[in-house]
């Protein structure tokens, strides 16, 4: 079986440096904001190329504290796109304000001014573009739009480790962005874990202050906050993983440019990057009419596939609240899209195996 993730010789790899850095943790007792929480905050800021990092419990607290740390209030409008995980929307909806769906790009199923932009009111006061798979939205017209009608930018980049738009990574390029380090994402924790990255220190500080019940110092409590913080197992994990992220990255696009020389593209519609961006391929997203008949035949051949977004934002029922009519691509692709194997360690032999399964779909 070729599998869906293909990481686990990449994760053999680097199990005993991240037990041993583990282990002195353990040894360490500082479990809680520790010197290897601070050390790596310190690393993924430089590496993502912003001033700050705030290591938090997950990628959905990331995103909750993060807007509120920008100065979204309840009954604010936030718009996200339709095609995206549940906790996007989920996040905004608990902090009390109003996620207001967009469509996204038929090419690039991302945000876009185009898809943004006729959904922007006089109370919208964030707009949350994700970057989709990997694939950075287009933040240069969507930081226009915001300046003109004087809205705050949060990167949704959960998926997008290692990916760049223009040279600069996902994750510097908005008021703030959040990640997720859930295990299976490209910098993966061996738990839950998650970061705001910004470059406004007031930002930053509100973050820290949100992800400890609210307060500076625990002594006074300036407001109702979270208990979310990346501990130090984690981040000791991470420091190991992070050190890699950029080899890593390399070899998922050297798999994506495999199976484009390999002519996947003449069976399937394959990934397409927003103009100038560097995608890092955390699924490699194909769409077809036949997507279920597709991914059967997949299984027979021995080659594992599996559809993602599905049932899009408007449609899930804890959104009903907030459906705001139809989002045709946003459906188009929840119904068509097929994530084939991807990862570090997939063989040129493996590949071509997937692109002739692929083909054999009548």
């Amino acid at each position: 079986m070729i599998p869906l993730f293909a990481t686990r010789p990449q994760l053999e790899e680097l199990i005993p440096r991240i037990a041993e850095r583990q282990r002195a943790v353990l040894d360490s007792g500082q479990y809680i904001l520790g010197p290897e929480t601070a050390a790596f905050e310190g690393e993924f800021a430089e590496y993502i190329g912003a001033d700050h990092c705030v290591g938090v419990g997950n990628g959905t607290d990331a995103i909750a504290i993060a807007l509120r740390a920008l100065g979204v209030e309840p009954g604010d409008e936030v718009v996200v796109p339709g095609l995206t995980f549940y906790a996007t929307a989920e996040a905004v909806a608990d902090i009390g304000a109003v996620p207001v769906f967009c469509d996204v790009d038929p090419d690039t199923y991302v945000m876009t001014r185009a898809t943004a932009e006729p959904l922007v009111t006089e109370k919208t006061k964030a707009l949350v573009p994700v970057h989709l798979f990997g694939n950075v939205a287009p933040m240069e017209e969507l930081n226009a739009l915001a300046s003109e009608r004087d809205l705050v930018v949060m990167e949704d980049a959960a998926q997008a480790a290692g990916a760049r738009l223009d040279g600069q990574r996902a994750g510097s390029l908005g008021d703030a962005a959040t990640f997720s380090f859930y295990p299976g994402k490209n910098l993966g924790a061996t738990g839950d874990g998650g970061a705001i990255t910004t470059s406004h220190e007031s930002v930053a500080e509100r973050c820290r202050e949100l992800r400890f019940h609210g307060s500076k110092d625990k002594v006074v409590h300036t407001d109702v906050g979270y208990n979310s913080r990346l501990d130090s197992l984690q981040a000791a994990g991470l420091r190991v993983v992070l050190a890699e992220l950029e080899r890593f990255t390399q070899a998922r696009r050297a798999v994506a440019a495999t199976y484009e020389e390999l002519g996947l593209g003449e069976h399937v519609k394959i990934p397409v990057a927003t103009a100038g961006a560097d995608h890092c391929f955390h699924l490699y997203e194909v769409t077809t009419e036949d997507r279920d008949g597709l991914s059967a035949h997949l299984k027979e051949q021995g080659v594992g596939s599996r559809g993602y977004y599905t049932v899009p934002m408007h449609k899930q029922p804890a959104m009903e609240p907030y459906a705001n009519g139809a989002l045709p691509e946003s459906e188009r692709v929840g119904a068509t899209n097929l994530a084939l194997p991807m990862g570090t360690d997939l063989s040129r032999e493996q590949i071509q195996r997937v692109v002739e399964a692929v083909a054999s779909f009548a």
